[in-house]
Formats: structure tokens, sequence, C-alpha cells
């Protein structure tokens, strides 16, 4: 019994031993499989990346090949994706470069002096492996130059590639088109003086199709709020400031300039084709990308900078900004896309306008609905917090009662300018559980649309007249101006009972003589009568002028610089006059010395009446008052008329008397700045 025992334990033993070394060479075998296989996949990977590399050097070479002898590096589109300009084409460029300033705009280190370093490092980028977040991929980040190149060149095919946030942003399966926006004037900014321009983007989407929801594109100074008005100013005439494309919705800027400035808004949709649309689409988001550029209040602004993208619907050189232009102004450019025709007609690129009212033009609108009983029950409440109780109010009818509180809670929306107190809460309130007991009205107010700016002039003015003087004798007048608004001349478009003129330049021609007679750097006036129709409510009126202007009109050499700003009152009386009565300080100053400079006051009374809708007359008389410096005192009087013979042509006949008389006859040509097709 004990050898078997000895026996099967021999066995087990040896059994224990194979089974220890089969397991051991397995593991063996298993650790050399997986090395193998390892040394294998590394060599394949190596070969793989290998042949990718070669593939990828060798398609490059295909496509740069390509797109030097289709001299695309000078192409005019490539130039526009970059935003190169000439010497004097642009402000600030004393070579042949980009606008931007931003370095992350390109994708070479020379991209910005060198479009053919740029169009190199662009085919790489788009050629490069896709890996990470897809919308920092080149043909995300940059659309605009993938598509154009893509449309130019034969490239293979590449992976696919979604490009997330762009979709979302573009919407271009339900976008219905492009619609560009103007902002009337703001006076109370200097950069808003002639006006603001946004870019819309239009779309049927469910969530995003309303209009007050829609994209839209902004462009504007990044302005320290730190900065005093003298530095902003300075600042913004010098390039001080970087200016960035921004996107919001629709209603955002409907709040601020329509509700808060209040300034109309006027909504103008474009006729691009699909293409065209998305070509600008496509650039638009490329900006978007922290590009900046540099401001410039007088050129390189909002409109300069819209219209420079809106010319990205066309691949060959239309321009819409005018080379070589020393301002621009963003009516012009609205002026310069009526004169642009469709692809497919003698149709206009621009459509027929939209009215977007401003919260004083609504207010003005309700307030002409009510009768003259309703509107001094208005005013009664505005004065008074206990009228709304009174016996007086609620003998009127439900619908009378109505109407002056739905007035009323629109006028105190309009004076709100800051977060309403308490009180005011308390007031509104009231106001509204009142309304609540009163029965619901119709919206029947029945907006006033006035004239579109594309229905008046013309921002620019060439003029041409006949002098007469008492002293002087004949002579020949020539003069120009970088006008917007004028004050006694067609309102259509412009902004009622203002003026805005800039750079005026008048010259007289005689035998023997040649002479500037006046150079106005800047007139702004605004005559405000009752803003919102209420009797009681008014404005002060301002103005603020300066330049160089003669001295008296007896001589011609004798010219002065004078600078002069006053504020006023302006009724109307019939409604197609307007009265006014200034208090200006003034001074002047023959040899641009500080001892030889007079400072005073000049007290002004003036006139202005619209005796048919063509013909207007204006009188202005005051009298200066030295009151420190070289002493003076003197009267200068002005009678003026307009006759309008077409929208782009007036006749004027001026009187006036400053020393001597002379009166002139001068027809008016208005124009904006010409558009030109730029060859690169």
């Amino acid at each position: 019994m004990l050898e078997i025992k000895a026996t099967q334990n021999d066995t087990l033993s040896k059994i224990r031993v194979f089974i220890s070394h089969t397991f051991r060479w397995r593991r063996w075998l298993l650790l050399w499989l997986m090395f193998s296989a390892s040394s294998i996949q590394a060599q394949l990977i190596t070969q793989s990346s290998g042949h990718e590399l070669a593939d990828e050097k060798t398609v490059f070479l295909s496509l740069w090949k390509q797109a030097d002898e289709r001299q695309l590096t000078l192409h005019p589109y490539w130039l526009k994706l970059l935003h190169f300009y000439s010497f004097g084409e642009s402000v600030g460029q004393w070579s042949f470069k980009s606008d931007i300033v931003s370095s992350g705009f390109f994708l070479s280190q020379e991209g910005k002096i060198d479009p053919t370093a740029e169009l190199k490092a662009t085919l790489k980028a788009l050629l490069s492996p896709l890996s990470g977040d897809p919308n920092l991929h080149a043909r995300c980040k940059f659309i605009a130059r993938y598509n154009w190149l893509r449309s130019n060149l034969d490239f293979p095919e590449l992976p696919k590639l979604s490009c997330p946030l762009f979709e979302r942003w573009s919407n271009l399966e339900e976008a219905t088109g492009i619609s560009i926006v103007f902002v009337s004037s703001y006076l109370k900014n200097p950069a808003s003086t002639f006006g603001h321009l946004l870019l819309k983007f239009n779309s049927q989407n469910r969530y995003f199709g309303h209009s007050l929801l829609r994209p839209t594109l902004n462009f504007g100074a990044m302005i320290n709020p730190d900065d005093n008005p003298l530095i902003y100013a300075l600042r913004g005439l010098f390039g001080g400031y970087d200016g960035r494309f921004t996107d919001e919705r629709f209603y955002n800027f409907n709040h601020v300039y329509g509700e808060n400035e209040l300034r109309d808004l006027w909504e103008y949709p474009l006729y691009f084709t699909v293409e065209q649309q998305h070509r600008v689409a496509y650039h638009a988001w490329e900006l978007l990308q922290n590009v900046n550029f540099t401001y410039y209040f007088f050129l390189d602004n909002c409109a300069y900078r819209m219209a420079e993208l809106l010319e990205m619907a066309w691949t060959d050189t239309t321009r819409i900004n005018t080379s070589g232009a020393i301002w621009a102004i963003p009516v012009d450019v609205v002026f310069k896309l009526k004169n642009i025709k469709k692809e497919s007609g003698e149709q206009s690129l621009l459509g027929d306008p939209k009215l977007i009212p401003s919260r004083q033009r609504k207010l003005q609108n309700r307030t002409a609905q009510l009768s003259e009983m309703e509107q001094k029950q208005l005013t009664k409440l505005i004065e008074s917090e206990n009228y709304l109780d009174s016996e007086e109010f609620r003998s009127f009818p439900e619908q009378s009662r109505a109407r002056i509180i739905d007035t009323l809670l629109d006028y105190r929306q309009y004076v709100k300018r800051d977060k309403p107190t308490l009180n005011q809460q308390k007031e509104r309130s009231v106001l509204l559980r009142v309304r609540s007991e009163l029965p619901i009205l119709e919206n029947n107010v029945s907006a006033e649309i006035p004239e579109a700016p594309t229905d008046g002039t013309p921002p620019m003015r060439f003029r041409f007249g006949a002098v007469s003087n008492s002293l002087l004798g004949p002579a020949l007048e020539v003069g120009t101006w970088a006008n917007y608004h004028d004050l006694l001349g067609d309102e259509s478009g412009h902004l009622q009972n203002a003026e805005v003129v800039t750079l005026d330049l008048h010259l007289q021609l005689r035998k023997n003589s040649f002479e500037v007679t006046q150079f106005q750097l800047f007139n702004i006036q605004k005559f405000a009568l009752n803003p919102t129709g209420i009797s009681g409510d008014y404005e002060w009126s301002w103005r603020a002028r300066g330049g160089w202007e003669r001295e008296h009109l007896g001589c011609l050499p004798c010219r002065k610089f004078s600078i002069a700003g006053g504020f006023g009152r302006s009724v109307s009386i019939g409604g197609k006059d307007l009265e006014y009565l200034f208090l200006d300080l003034f001074g002047e100053t023959k040899n641009h010395s500080w001892p030889a400079t007079t400072w005073g006051y000049a007290p002004h009374l003036g006139m202005l009446w619209s005796v048919l809708d063509i013909w207007k007359i204006r009188f202005d008389g005051g009298w200066f008052k030295s009151i420190y410096g070289p002493k003076k005192e003197y009267f200068h009087i002005r009678f003026d008329q307009r006759l309008t013979i077409a929208q782009d042509w007036d006749i004027r006949m001026e009187i006036e008397q400053l020393g001597s008389m002379e009166g002139t006859l001068a027809l008016h040509y208005f124009w904006e700045v010409i558009k030109t097709y730029v060859e690169f």
C-alpha cells in the first residue's frame, strides 16, 4: 500500500511539473506574440504615416502649382479676403499690406504683408489632418477661403468635416436673405452724427425667424469707457482705437438705438443670389473670430467695413467703397447699393425699405390719435399724481380713458432714463390696474411714415453760382461740401429741423483773383420742437460751428477763424414754419494769436418756412458784441431761398449783409461718392 501511494504521489508531482512548464512556455509565447504584434503595428503605422505625409505633400504641391498658374495670389477676391490694399487706398496704408491688425487672422507669419505666403500656409492648413475640436480647423475657421479655393482648384476628396458653430450661427439651409439696416443720426455722439449701419441675416427658422431674433452684425470701436470726451475724440480721429465686428440678436440693437437713443431704423433687403449670400456669410464668420482693425471715425468706420464685407458677394473687382476716399458716410453706402443692379436684371440690388420706428416716433403717433380734450386730460395726468381718481377724469368715456392711459404708459417709459424708483414702480402698477378695468382697444394707431433716407438728397454737394457784390462787383463761385443734413434743403430722408454740414468750401473767381471765401469745418444745428406732441413738452435747441470765413464781405483776403455755439428755443406756429431765438457765444481771430482773439456773445433771431414742399425760405440775423479782446460790434444778416427741381438738384438765392451786401444765385448738384472698380 505504501508503494502504491508513493507511486501516486510521484505521478502527481510529475504532472504538476509538466503543467507548470507548460504554462510558463505559453506565457512566454503569449508575451512574444504580443511584442511581435506591437512591432508590426508600429511598423505599419510608421509606413502609413509616411504615405500620408507623402500624399499630403504631393497634393499640396499640385494645388500650389495650379494656384501659381492661375495667379490666385493676386486675384481680386483673394486680396479682398485678406483685406489687402495698396498705398493710399486706405487710411494708414503706406505699403501693400492688409488692413487687419490681428495676427491670429493670418496662418503665415508673413501673411499681413505677403498674400503669396498666406496662400501657401492656407493650403497646408486646409490639408492638415483632422484632430481635436473641428471648429478650430482651417476649413471651419477660414470657411470663406476654403470654399473659394475649392471652387478654383482641383482639390482631392477630403475627409468629411462638420463645423458645428458656423452651421448653428449661419443656418444657411433656412436662410432667406440679408438686409442692411440704416440707423438714423444721433447728434449727441460725434461718432454717430452721420448714422450707423448694421447687417441682418434673415431666416425662416422657427426659433430665430422672428425679425427681432435674427443674428445681426455690428462694427464699432472698442473704446475705453474711462476716456474723457477730448481723449475719445482724438483717439477716434487718429486711429487710437481698434474696431471689431460683433454679432447679437436684432432686439439688442433695436433696444439700444430705437428705445434708448430714440433713433429710427430703416431696414433694406438686399437682393443677392444664394451664392452671394453665402459668400458674405462665410467671410462674416471669419471676421467674428476676434479680428481687429484700426478704427477711424471719418473713414475706417462702420460704413467702410460694412461695405467692405458686402463686397465679398462679388468675386471680381467690384467695389462699393471708393478707393482713396478720405471719409465714409453710412447713408452714402445705402445710396451706392441703390445704384447697383441685380445680376438678373435692371432692378436695384437694394429693396424697398421698412421703417422700424423709434420709441419717440411711436409716442408721437399715439399722441396724434388723441382728441384735443383727451390731450388736455393727458397733460393733467402727467402734472398731477392724484388726477387719475378725479371725477373729471372718471367722467370721460371708457374708450377715451383707455386711450389716454395707454399714451401715458408710453410716455412714462419714454421719459424713463435710469432704473425706475419705488414711487415710479407704484405709479405704473396703479396705472396698469386701472387700465385692466377698461376695455381692450384695437391697435388702430396709424403710424406716419416719413421719407426714407434714399428718398432724399445724397450727402455730397457741388455748387456753381453767380455773385454780385456791392463793393467788389460780379464773380463766379464754385464750392463743395461733405454734407449729410441741410437745414434749408429738402428734408426727405433727413433729420427734421437739423443741419450737419462738414468741409463746406466756397471759392470766388474774378478777372484777377481767385480767393477762398469760406471753409467751414463743421456746422451742426438742432432745432427742437415738441418731441412727443404732448402739451408743455419741449427740449432745448442747440448749435455749433467752426471754420474760416470772411471778416466782412467788402474784402476778399480779409479772413478770420471763427468758432461759435449756443442754446435757444424753437417754436412752430402753423406747422410748416419754425421760429427760433438763440444766444451764441463766439470767438474769432484774424492772425491766429491769443491776444488778437475776440470773445463775445451774439443773440440771434431766425425763421424757417416751407412755403411748398419744393420751396423753402430762411431768415437769420445776429448781433455780435465782444466782451474780451479787441472790441467788435456788428450785425450779420442772411436771407436764403431754395427751390428743388429734382431729387439731386436745387436752385438757391442767397442775400447776405456783413459790412456790404452780396447776392448769389447758385445751382446745386447732390451726389454720392462714386463707386469705383479697383484693379488689383
